[in-house]
């Protein structure tokens, strides 16, 4: 067990009932104890609360509290509550400002420890994007492209052509593939589906497989392409960029094995906003655009894994169509600056997965089956949304995606839409927050410690207002399946030690037991700009 002694404003303290004693003679009863001391607030209301007053739990439900230090010095505050019995405490640090602050010294608990040592992760589906493609920057490429002047549209291609292709595997590489479908969606996109001539046939991809891509692609109802596009907007259109390719294109989903090792997942697949750049050959990046609207998607993922490959793509088609309209809709049409950062991007994009999962994948939905157990699993809680990272611990599509399903539960759809056509500002976070306070949110300050709070293991019929993942039947129609909580008891880690440093909105938890009489006292530190949240359930 790893102890770490404690300083000064953040021993455990036993403060104790004040004792009163009774004067005079007998036959009375006993006086009522006063209430603990504490610094805490309840923080929930309504339905499924369990903070009965700022310091007792009543009993059953889900109570919170929470305490915000507004200042600029680290504070030492009395922490109490009454009626706890033997639940948990569980108790959640959350830095909900960019900077970093030095986190006080913690005793963490033997419970804490004994639960961050039993348990790994066993959660592991996630994209494995190139470096090339994610930091790829369109802007400095515009005025290198083609020859300045406007494209024509491309010759629609027939079922059974084939071409080249680039790849990017960390390497460019070319790959021949050939046309195995073609359909025409109601707005007039021709959708074409390529598969490397190598990967077709009996124990890779068949024509079944195939038929279900396309399908679920652009079947007239409940496809990816119609809902993205309802959503989100086009995916291309017309333009002001002499630079770009045509306005008028198909979207090419190009099937190939990337990195054939016979292994499923890796790189999934992508979105490459340099194939939406005419080709030059002078320059070292641009003579490798396809010059086409295009997904590159992995076989291997298909056909190796037959239980859940093909749900895996089919939503991770639906992710990168998200990158593609986000790249026209915000980049092109709005200006290149309105461009989201990577964590907004990437947010945006398992949301969409989320939102989708119902329709296009039934029975399997990313937020509950990948992103939230692999966040509690991995101890993802003192990562900074904002800084995108491929690091285990603070696993950029967890964080983001375990985020962007508790602000789809709490705050909808519209909320969703809102968010991608937001420009009240070029930074992402400013976006982020003004469309959390558009759909009637407290901003980011506010929900990240309620986020956080979702550590807890929060249920997810019976939390209160503002907290947890509840199902959410969402006006648009769409359904945001319930996470619950309590599920992911085997596989949540607590961290075992305490950082020197509280990531900006960043999270940090531990967990308490009250004593013998069901009360939980304790001096606490809370640093400066941080909200300490209480939960016990």
């Amino acid at each position: 067990m790893n102890m770490q002694r404690v300083r000064h404003g953040a021993s455990i303290v036993a403060l104790g009932l004040l004792a009163t004693a009774c004067g005079g003679g007998g036959g009375g009863s006993d006086p009522t104890p006063p209430a603990p001391v504490s610094a805490l607030t309840a923080a929930c209301s309504g339905a499924f609360c369990g903070a009965a007053s700022n310091t007792r739990y009543s009993g059953e439900g889900v109570g919170v509290w929470s305490y915000t230090n507004a200042s600029d010095k680290e504070t030492s505050i009395p922490v109490a509550l009454e009626n706890v019995g033997q639940r948990a405490v569980t108790l959640v640090y959350t830095n909900p400002n960019a900077p970093g602050v030095q986190m006080p010294l913690l005793t963490l608990t033997p419970a804490t420890t004994a639960k961050a040592q039993q348990h790994g992760d066993a959660h592991a589906h996630h994209n494995q994007i190139p470096e090339a493609v994610r930091q790829f920057d369109v802007a400095a490429y515009l005025d290198k492209a083609g020859t300045g002047q406007p494209k024509a549209a491309p010759a629609k291609a027939a079922v059974g052509a084939q071409r080249s292709w680039y790849i990017n595997v960390d390497k460019i590489e070319q790959r021949t593939a050939t046309l195995k479908r073609q359909k025409t969606f109601a707005d007039g996109r021709v959708i074409n589906l390529w598969l490397e001539d190598a990967e077709a046939g009996a124990g890779k991809m068949t024509d079944a497989m195939l038929d279900t891509f396309m399908e679920r692609f652009a079947r007239p109802a409940n496809s990816v392409y119609g809902l993205v596009t309802g959503l989100a907007g086009q995916p291309w259109g017309a333009h002001a960029y002499n630079d770009l390719i045509a306005a008028e294109q198909p979207i090419d989903i190009v099937f190939v094995n990337f990195v054939p090792d016979g292994k499923p997942y890796g790189l999934l697949g992508y979105f490459w906003s340099l194939n939406n750049l005419q080709a030059n050959p002078s320059d070292e990046q641009l003579k490798y655009s396809n010059e086409s609207l295009s997904f590159y998607m992995d076989t291997e993922t298909v056909y190796l894994d037959l239980a859940k490959g093909m749900d895996v793509q089919i939503s991770t088609l639906a992710h990168e169509f998200v990158h593609m309209v986000n790249f026209y809709q915000r980049r092109v049409l709005r200006g290149m600056s309105y461009g989201f950062t990577t964590f907004l991007e990437e947010m945006s994009a398992v949301m969409v997965e989320d939102v989708l999962g119902e329709r296009i994948t039934p029975g399997y939905n990313t937020a509950r089956d990948e992103h939230v157990p692999a966040w509690l699993a991995r101890s993802g809680f003192n990562c900074d949304p904002t800084e995108w990272s491929v690091d285990k611990t603070c696993f950029g599509y967890n964080v983001v995606g375990a985020y962007g399903a508790y602000l789809l539960r709490q705050y909808g759809v519209g909320f969703y839409q809102q968010m991608l056509k937001n420009t009240s500002s070029t930074d992402s976070w400013t976006v982020l927050d003004n469309a959390i306070t558009t759909a009637g949110g407290p901003g980011l300050a506010g929900t990240l410690p309620r986020w956080g709070a979702s550590i807890a293991l929060l249920p997810g019929a019976a939390s209160p207002q503002g907290y947890g993942y509840p199902q959410r039947n969402d006006a648009s129609g769409f359904t945001l399946v319930g996470i619950n909580g309590p599920d992911y008891a085997p596989v949540r880690q607590l961290p075992n030690t305490v950082p020197p440093t509280l990531a900006g909105h960043g999270h940090f938890p531990l967990t308490r037991q009250a004593n013998d009489k069901g009360v939980y006292q304790e001096q606490l530190s809370v640093p400066q700009g941080t909200t300490l949240t209480v939960i016990v359930q």
